[in-house]
């Protein structure tokens, strides 16, 4: 796992969904896997299953969108026979891209796109107003808790 799932994966299990990460899906019967899932986040009490699919990668637009398109279509197939638990939401969301596209992307498909800055604009906004001395981020999250001692004090 690099380190943008494993941040994702910290983000969602700190704000109380249960995470899983690279979830191998569709065993093929001469071997392999037809895919595999970067992050799942269930949050019990709402029953929302998150899919979260990430890139760093450096590639057009389009390009991107029929890769997100291809890999949320073929997990979406496997949803029910790997989390066998009611489920009243479905989330696709694709963290992608290092800077604003100079036209509108829309994946389609009900694919929520989030920039990398502005997922971390999201955390950090939120753990720079936490003082760790007070109340530290969970050990189980060092990335996390690592965001957090370098954004309240502005390092």
């Amino acid at each position: 796992m690099y380190f943008l799932e494993q941040v994702v994966a910290e983000w969602y299990a700190y704000n109380g969904y249960f995470v899983r990460t690279n979830i191998k899906f569709g065993k093929r019967a001469k071997g392999g896997w037809k895919g595999e899932m970067d992050v799942i986040a269930f949050h019990p009490i709402e029953k929302k299953l998150v899919h979260i699919e990430t890139s760093t990668d450096a590639e057009p637009w389009l390009k991107r969108k029929s890769k997100f398109q291809r890999k949320f279509r073929d997990a979406k197939e496997h949803y029910h026979e790997l989390f066998q638990f009611e489920i009243n939401t479905i989330q696709q969301i694709a963290i992608v891209g290092a800077g604003k596209p100079k036209t509108a992307v829309d994946f389609g498909d009900d694919i929520k796109i989030i920039l990398i800055p502005d997922f971390f604009k999201t955390i950090t906004s939120h753990l720079s107003k936490i003082n760790p001395m007070e109340s530290a981020v969970p050990e189980q999250y060092p990335l996390l808790r690592a965001i957090q001692f370098a954004t309240f004090w502005n390092w």
